[in-house]
């Protein structure tokens, strides 16, 4: 389900999660924007502050949550799950392995 776009006094905010989103680490923007642009618009309110929350998250200890290395915090579990559930969202995710790898015939 994807969000409505942001409404003209949204957009600052979503300016600065967006810059929030950025990472040190390629893998973590992609699942983080991906969530900001498709899911932020309509997830409740304690979710979206539960998303701000998290962006305060370390490289690394963020990494090992999407990765499912290390357990979230209760408060992060369901949002976790959400921001991991596209089908290319595992960041460790190849190409070649969703059948998505060009083809170099």
């Amino acid at each position: 389900m994807a969000s409505q776009p942001p409404s003209a006094g949204d957009t600052h905010e979503l300016g600065r999660l967006r810059w929030r989103c950025r990472r040190g680490m390629k893998e973590l923007d992609v699942l983080l924007v991906r969530y900001l642009d498709e899911h932020f618009g309509a997830a409740s309110p304690a979710d979206q502050e539960a998303f701000r929350q998290l962006l305060g998250t370390e490289d690394a200890v963020l990494y090992a949550y999407c990765l499912g290395s290390e357990p979230p915090p209760p408060r992060f579990r369901a949002l976790i799950a959400r921001v991991t559930s596209h089908p290319a969202a595992h960041p460790t995710a190849h190409p070649a392995a969703e059948g998505n790898a060009p083809d170099r015939r």
